[in-house]
């Protein structure tokens, strides 16, 4: 009988089902090979705890300094004293900390995602 060609009828089924054997297996040696070899649990890196503290440091100074050079561009432009300098300095404290506090939020999520215990 002469062999099947790629692009005939009755090959299309019958490279399906090689490709759904093919599939089967791949999944049966994907778990031989996690119940020889587990993979760790991903741990925290040495610094994380680090670069967390020093993202809120910096969400926080920069939304001060951003607050402060726009109120004190608005006091060089009126003419004014430091008063826009105050205002905006202090708008951006808060900005800077409602910033923070989502991305400790967001820190504070993924890790009970990690843990298993939902958010």
């Amino acid at each position: 009988m002469a062999e099947m060609r790629p692009g005939s009828p009755r090959g299309d089924t019958e490279t399906a089902g090689e490709s759904a054997a093919l599939d089967k297996l791949s999944r049966r040696i994907e778990t031989a090979r996690e119940a020889i070899d587990p993979k760790p649990p991903k741990s925290p890196g040495k610094y994380q705890s680090l670069s967390i503290a020093w993202r809120m440091v910096l969400e926080l100074v920069i939304g001060c300094a951003f607050g402060a050079a726009i109120g004190y561009a608005l006091d060089e432009v009126a003419g004014t004293g430091p008063l826009f300098l105050v205002v905006f300095g202090l708008l951006g404290f808060a900005a800077g900390v409602k910033t923070m506090m989502a991305s400790a939020k967001q820190m504070q999520r993924k890790r009970n995602e990690g843990d298993g215990l939902g958010g």
